[in-house]
């Protein structure tokens, strides 16, 4: 055979030897800078101990400014980029404008979870008893609070408007405002050093120390920028700037769930989507680990694989959040074959608002219906009669229900996707 002769097998086993092209990003910059622990702090009834006291110097990370940066994508990524997002934005098509009420599921979902990865646990019931300024749980107000700051930085996209730090600080605030301790926090970026484990009172043994407060601004600037690109795929652009600030960490507290709003902010400016969100944060959820390591790889200069992460997990939470919204669509045909209401009436009325609103009280009822407290007491009994509310504060002042179906539907998206995510590596 001559040389310059390959068979299809002598190709397919060159290309199986080569490595894939790799999108090549720079890494953060380490930098020594002076520290000094104030020994007169008192946490949780603890003073700095000798070693937090002896500390005289840390090691920064401080990553690139990318607002210039060439982002050309190798073309088997790029091409699964644009695979990603044309899921999604069919999902967004068929679901998005349904007057179910299915974008608000789903941001209440992603909400959830977000919070969840930050270790703030709340049942799905009591963070829409919360929704409802209904007594709840702080982890379900904080939650609740992670619902209105994530609407409010999505709401704000414009495909013709550019990304705005203001709608970034004005979500902060959102997710702060009522938090003790983190108030006066809210909706500006952090004056003083953070960090991510170690000492309470300095960074030592920190797994991460983001940059100096001076350098957050500068840098949030330049994050704003590359936000305003059009020349990178969507879901590239949208994993890029969530490294991008989970590094800067810019704020004091909330930089996570803030940080993965900036996901659904960044697809819902480039249009990609238009009314949904993703539920990308439940896949994070799933392995935390492999979330985390890929976080810690950007840092490294490994952009190709937070990339390559966000698509693998936007398939699986656009595919199963397709399930949810055709589901949670059929819901309001079945309650209205099991309470057959009149059309027009304020029990009909009260079907079609449950998915967005699945815990209610008398006086949410009655916005939703539009009509007079008796009929909206009537139209409540009509709907737990048959079975489609439930009524959960077991009082005889101030209730609550539930329509349960849908807090169903959302622990078993929980659930779907959580079987379909890889096992967390600690456990292999």
């Amino acid at each position: 055979m001559p040389d310059s002769l390959e068979t299809d097998g002598d190709r397919t086993s060159r290309a199986a030897s080569e490595p894939a092209e790799r999108f090549v990003w720079p890494a953060a910059e380490h930098r020594t800078v002076d520290w000094k622990t104030d020994p007169d702090q008192f946490i949780n009834g603890k003073r700095p101990n000798y070693a937090d006291r002896m500390l005289v110097e840390i090691t920064v990370e401080v990553p690139p400014k990318i607002a210039h940066l060439d982002a050309r994508l190798p073309a088997e990524l790029a091409e699964r980029c644009r695979h990603g997002e044309a899921e999604i934005t069919r999902l967004d098509a068929l679901y998005g404008a349904h007057p179910v009420g299915i974008s608000s599921f789903l941001v209440r979902s992603e909400s959830v979870a977000s919070s969840r990865i930050e270790q703030v646990y709340a049942d799905p019931e009591d963070v829409a008893r919360a929704s409802i300024n209904e007594e709840a749980s702080r982890a379900a107000l904080t939650t609740a609070a992670a619902a209105r700051a994530m609407s409010t930085l999505v709401s704000r996209q414009r495909a013709d408007d550019p990304f705005s730090e203001t709608a970034l600080l004005e979500a902060h605030r959102e997710l702060l405002e009522d938090e003790p301790g983190n108030k006066s926090f809210a909706g500006r970026y952090r004056p003083m050093q953070n960090w991510i484990g170690g000492s309470d009172f300095c960074p030592r043994n920190a797994i991460h120390v983001p940059p100096p407060a001076a350098e957050v601004e500068p840098l949030m600037r330049d994050l704003a920028a590359f936000m305003n690109r059009t020349d990178i795929p969507p879901l590239a652009q949208a994993a890029l700037a969530h490294g991008q600030f989970e590094a800067i960490h810019p704020f004091v507290d909330g930089n996570g769930r803030i940080g993965r709003a900036v996901i659904a902010a960044s697809l819902r400016r480039r249009e990609v989507t238009k009314q949904v969100t993703i539920p990308i944060a439940a896949m994070m959820l799933a392995d935390v680990d492999s979330y985390f390591e890929v976080l810690i790889g950007y840092r490294n200069g490994d952009a190709h694989g937070l990339v390559s992460y966000l698509v693998e997990v936007a398939e699986v939470a656009t595919a199963e959040a397709g399930t949810a919204a055709h589901r949670l669509s059929e819901l309001p045909k079945n309650w209205r074959d099991a309470v057959r209401p009149r059309r027009g009436s304020a029990a009909a009325h009260l079907i079609d608002s449950l998915v967005s609103n699945p815990v209610i009280n008398a006086a949410v009822a009655r916005e939703l219906t539009g009509t007079t407290m008796p009929s909206t007491y009537q139209a409540i009994d009509k709907l737990t009669s048959a079975g489609v509310l439930r009524e959960i504060t077991g009082t005889a002042r101030n209730r609550v229900w539930l329509a349960a179906d849908v807090t169903t539907e959302l622990a078993e998206l929980d659930e779907r996707i959580g079987r379909r995510a890889q096992p967390s590596k600690r456990w292999r």
